[in-house]
């Protein structure tokens, strides 16, 4: 008896163990986020592929991802979010406009590559987010036609009031049939699928799409069923918005981390030739409203938005290095979109999400890979120690180690008086500065300094 009650004991213990995640997402993370279409082509493509059409499907899958896993791995990155996998409607090439939660579209590959990808990616200590998308399905979903399912979406109608939150919630957005949360059977629904994803996968995390259009009482729903059973499972939410008293709103609600469009607009402003600072520093200010704003992601462009890198744009590549070097020393979740190493460059969708140039030296990655180190060894705590229009000095630290870092954004030479007591150290030059009180520093146009405090 004893024997067989140490056997059940120890069965508990091997199943209790499997469901715990021992290395959640925290502000350590480096996120490579990925389009799956237009990442890596290695399997045959179906006849509706079409490199030259920046609205179809571009070849890209699971197995070609599983084949850059090395690459993401040794560019810094600790996490993959790839964009959803689930079989779509014709020319759904970003995986948005859902037929099928259970399948995943034939043009990415099947659900064996899609688990033994998160196993290739966990041998290399890689997590994976999914994105998932409950809020509306394809374009003439199958669903609409069968008589059991008319009440699982909201009335035809689009969204003429952005400001409304009704219309927001159960307005169709760019005509896709939105869900009807409030019938429990799709809520169930939803939930269970998401369950059934985390299982039989093994996936470390959700991206939750258009989070804004879907009634708070469902998330808290969601957000409550999937932590029960996996509490260490990673909720990020997308509330595209300016305002972090809004984005707060849905943190508060149990997501672990907003993708942080407050900051957002921030960096796309401020690293340019017409970039205040002063301005800047209250949207950091700003960052005091969230519970915790280092599960927050932190990006400089994606899918959605134009990517940060215009060729036309004077000094844009320099200020691209300074919004990457804020990304990756903030406390944060620093995610960077598939490409921005090697320059790619695009306004809004589709041409944002332009094929990944794997015959082009990707120009930042030695840099990226220089500021992922620095971010090992000092990105914890983060105090503004200056500002003015056109310069930052703030000061990052961790486990005792701390450095000052100091922006000039300014087109032009600039000297920047930093309040600052103590000795320091140039992080890349070796230079030393002893100040009493105050230094006054000499910067050239668009640069950033790294010093070690000692």
């Amino acid at each position: 008896m004893r024997k067989i009650l140490l056997l059940v004991l120890a069965i508990l213990i091997f199943f209790t163990s499997c469901d715990i995640k021992s290395n959640p997402v925290s502000y350590k993370d480096n996120m490579y986020f990925i389009m799956v279409d237009r990442f890596n082509d290695a399997d045959e493509n179906l006849p509706d592929v079409d490199i030259t059409d920046p609205k179809a499907y571009q070849g890209g899958d699971i197995r070609g991802i599983i084949q850059k896993l090395d690459y993401i791995k040794d560019l810094g990155m600790t996490a993959i979010w790839l964009t959803p996998i689930m079989d779509n409607a014709d020319r759904g090439y970003h995986g948005y406009w859902i037929y099928d939660f259970y399948s995943v579209d034939e043009h990415f590959g099947t659900l064996d590559d899609f688990k033994e990808l998160v196993e290739e990616a966990h041998k290399r200590d890689l997590k994976v987010i999914l994105d998932y998308v409950v809020n509306h399905m394809g374009e003439n979903s199958p669903w609409l036609l069968e008589p059991t399912k008319a009440d699982w979406f909201h009335e035809d109608r689009s969204i003429t009031n952005w400001g409304d939150k009704e219309q927001v919630q159960n307005g169709w957005i760019f005509g896709l049939p939105d869900l009807n949360h409030e019938n429990p059977e799709v809520s169930g629904y939803l939930i269970e699928n998401a369950k059934w994803w985390i299982k039989e996968t093994g996936i470390d995390g959700f991206r939750l799409d258009t989070v804004r259009h879907v009634p708070n009482e469902f998330w808290e729903l969601f957000i409550k069923e999937i932590k029960a059973d996996y509490p260490d499972f990673y909720l990020l939410g997308e509330v595209w918005h300016h305002n972090a008293r809004v984005l707060k709103v849905y943190q508060n609600l149990g997501m672990d981390g907003i993708t942080n469009y407050s900051l957002y607009e921030g960096i796309r402003v401020v690293f340019s030739p017409y970039g205040d600072m002063k301005d800047f520093s209250k949207l950091l200010r700003d960052e005091s409203v969230f519970a915790d704003p280092t599960l927050n992601s932190v990006f400089i462009d994606n899918h959605d938005n134009p990517r940060f890198y215009n060729s036309s744009e004077e000094f844009n590549f320099e200020h691209m290095k300074q919004a990457l070097a804020f990304v990756y020393t903030y406390p944060a979740v620093s995610t960077m979109y598939y490409g921005t190493e090697s320059k790619l460059e695009g306004a809004y969708d589709p041409v944002n999400r332009g094929f990944m140039p794997w015959s082009k030296e990707g120009e930042l990655i030695e840099y990226i890979k220089w500021l992922v180190e620095l971010k090992k060894t000092y990105t914890e705590s983060f105090e503004v120690i200056s500002y003015n229009q056109k310069n930052l000095a703030y000061k990052i630290g961790s486990s005792g180690n701390e450095m000052l870092i100091i922006m000039n954004i300014d087109t032009k030479v600039s000297i920047v008086e930093v309040p600052f007591t103590g000795k320091l150290k140039d992080y890349i030059n070796g230079e030393e500065i002893q100040s009493a009180e105050t230094f006054n520093l000499e910067m050239e146009p668009v640069e950033t300094r790294f010093f070690i405090i000692e």
